[in-house]
């Protein structure tokens, strides 16, 4: 009986031995334990992991649409480029030549563009005054009516005036005009203004030459670029475009 009960406690003690070594380590063990492990890596950052920018990197076909606009610009590995814009009735187009420096795209139109111009035929005068305006070569836009800025002294406001059928020109506040811009409609291009010379009045015709209407004229045009995304800066159309790769 006594060797017995010596057997039955030896057993306890033995099992108690293999339960506490297989029992999890204490709070203060698991710490230690995990001060001693090596730490990871810490994740590379945005800025350690873009690539830099250079000109072959920007090679490519990048997409400026946005509500009302449609726009593509293509970016060619050799410096050439190409462009298209379509913006409410304005169509606009240009390849050329581009280049990256300063942080920065520019584009330049080539050949030149020739801008679009007014050439007066005649000059008659109008014995009983006021200004008449006419088109030898027909409406510059089917569907848009020809209008005219009015220009007076260094110091006074121009005025808008829009050209009847018939060629009149109504003047605002009986004012006479020293000169006048004929209005291209839809595109941002501003001629040089025709004088009006003498005290009497006028009966002009003018003849309307397209030249290189439609082609946007580059000069060395910068696009930002902020994360990847050109921007081009339109202050004649009052738009900015952002160029996103596709």
């Amino acid at each position: 009986m006594r060797n017995t009960s010596m057997r039955v406690g030896l057993q306890i003690f033995c099992s108690t031995i293999v339960i506490t070594v297989a029992l999890p380590c204490s709070p203060a063990a698991q710490g230690a334990r995990q001060a001693n492990k090596p730490t990871q890596s810490a994740q590379p950052s945005k800025a350690q992991s873009t690539a830099p920018v250079t000109r072959a990197s920007l090679a490519g076909t990048y997409d400026g649409g946005q509500m009302e606009v449609g726009a593509q610009l293509l970016l060619k590995s050799d410096g050439h480029f190409g462009y298209e814009l379509a913006y409410g009735a304005l169509d606009e187009a240009a390849e050329g030549t581009w280049e990256f420096k300063d942080g920065a795209v520019f584009l330049t139109t080539v050949p030149a563009v020739v801008p679009p111009r007014f050439v007066v035929e005649s000059d008659k005068p109008e014995p009983s005054g006021g200004l008449w305006i006419k088109l030898s070569s027909g409406p510059v836009m089917e569907g848009a009516p020809q209008r005219v800025y009015l220009l007076y002294g260094p110091n006074e406001r121009s005025e808008m005036a829009e050209v009847a059928e018939d060629g009149h020109v109504p003047l605002p506040g009986n004012r006479y005009p020293t000169a006048f811009i004929p209005e291209i409609p839809v595109y941002p291009i501003m001629n040089k203004p025709i004088p009006l010379t003498g005290t009497g009045g006028h009966r002009i015709t003018l003849r309307f030459e397209p030249n290189g209407i439609g082609k946007a004229d580059f000069r060395a045009q910068r696009l930002e670029i902020e994360n990847g995304v050109l921007v081009m800066t339109r202050r004649d159309l009052e738009l900015i475009l952002h160029f996103k790769r596709q």
